[in-house]
């Protein structure tokens, strides 16, 4: 089969489309995330449209940091890798951050539009989105 120019150019012009954009799904779930236990005033979980992500870890009164990275949904696992050389302390000792993992995966148990619930090393946590 012979593919003419013009199709040539759709085809390529719907393969990058593909790898770059976000697919439905991911669009429904763009948005800042909240455990309201943890903190109601920043967001643990920041999903961009443009796949940018920020994950924040707050131990109320001791520490909170962030670290930047990019995000996907791999069936249905939320895929971040992240930058370890971005983390901001926001409060409290860098030294008790640890180590970052550049990459983190969090197999989603269910989305709705106000609630994303993900699995963390067999425990279930429920973020909350806010219209914002």
């Amino acid at each position: 089969m012979k593919i003419l120019p013009a199709s040539a150019i759709a085809i390529a012009a719907l393969s990058l489309s593909a790898c770059g954009g976000l697919s439905d799904k991911e669009k429904q779930m763009v948005g800042n995330y909240y455990i309201p236990a943890v903190s109601d005033t920043r967001p643990l979980l920041e999903l961009g449209n443009k796949r940018d992500a920020v994950i924040r870890a707050i131990r109320p009164g001791e520490l909170s940091y962030c670290v930047t990275g990019k995000w996907e949904l791999s069936g249905d696992t939320l895929v971040i890798q992240t930058d370890p050389s971005s983390i901001t302390i926001e409060e409290g000792d860098p030294a008790l951050v640890g180590t970052v993992a550049p990459r983190v995966a969090y197999p989603v148990k269910a989305f709705s539009e106000n609630t994303l619930t993900i699995d963390r090393q067999g425990v279930t946590y429920d973020y909350h989105r806010r219209n914002e």
